[in-house]
């Protein structure tokens, strides 16, 4: 674990994190080209989109982070900038970036749910990468655990976020793996998808669930909402709710397209039955 990459002489450093969000931007983009080329998408407008989908998670990231922990306030709104002290939660990058979709969409005129498909996979390879981020630098680190817990996790580092010296649960490796997994699942599915948006609403649905309960594990986050006697945190009842209406358009969506592959099959049917009559009738002597 090691936050700062390298420090200059001048005071400033390079920050792990950092580096972490431009190798998922990277790789955000393979995926993109090889998804693209494969699809025939048009490049100006879903590159553009990238673009504005990665600002937009970091900006929504840091404000929910703030608006969670208010008191950061009295330091200054320019604070809200230092990217490298961290402080970035991730379903409020998630709310900006799917609300700034939804507009360019709209503007740009492309498919919604076509396009989500093609951006998806490359969503979760970028959320692995910045979870490896967040392993390195000691973020959103998790509760005490006991020392003998396989992959357990003890930051030494000085500058690390994390508790120093103690054994914590592995909430960033759990994260990163769940991304790594939702995208392997994506990238097989991909070529046999059932209908247009099944990539994005799998891969959101996924991603939300095993999310909500690693962050039981979590250590850096205030309990906030105690519901039948349980305490959730802020990004549990976010994630919560994105996984039951994800969840809920997936099923939607697959039984419509299931309705409209029968009625088209019976039109068919109806039709190759007529035809038949028509062709007996010409047939018949007069």
């Amino acid at each position: 674990m090691r936050p700062i990459l390298y420090s200059f002489s001048d005071g400033s450093y390079f920050h792990s994190g950092h580096f972490m969000l431009f190798v998922g931007g990277l790789a955000a983009i393979v995926v993109l080209v090889m998804e693209r080329r494969r699809t025939g998408e048009r490049p100006e407008e879903i590159y553009g989109l990238l673009l504005l989908l990665f600002v937009s998670t970091l900006l929504g990231a840091r404000l929910l982070y703030w608006l969670d922990f208010s008191e950061k306030l009295r330091y200054g709104l320019l604070d809200f900038f230092k990217f490298w002290r961290g402080g970035l939660a991730l379903h409020g990058g998630a709310i900006l970036a799917f609300s700034a979709y939804v507009l360019y969409t709209s503007w740009r005129r492309l498919d919604f749910w076509k396009t989500g498909d093609l951006l998806t996979p490359s969503a979760a390879v970028f959320v692995f990468c910045a979870r490896v981020g967040c392993f390195f630098t000691g973020c959103c680190y998790g509760k005490a655990c006991d020392p003998d817990l396989p992959l357990a996790l003890t930051f030494t580092e000085y500058t690390s976020i994390a508790p120093k010296n103690e054994p914590l649960y592995p909430t960033q490796i759990l994260f990163a793996a769940t991304a790594l997994l939702v995208f392997a699942i994506l990238w097989a599915r991909r070529k046999r998808k059932r209908f247009e948006g099944e990539i994005a609403l799998l891969g959101v649905s996924l991603f939300s669930f095993f999310a909500f309960f690693i962050e039981f594990l979590r250590g850096d986050l205030r309990l906030l909402y105690e519901i039948a006697g349980v305490s959730f945190t802020q990004n549990q009842v976010v994630g919560a709710a994105v996984f039951l209406i994800s969840t809920g358009l997936y099923f939607h969506r697959r039984a419509r397209t299931k309705s409209h592959g029968k009625r088209s099959a019976a039109q068919a049917s109806s039709e190759f039955r007529l035809e038949s009559v028509s062709g007996v009738d010409e047939h018949r002597p007069g």
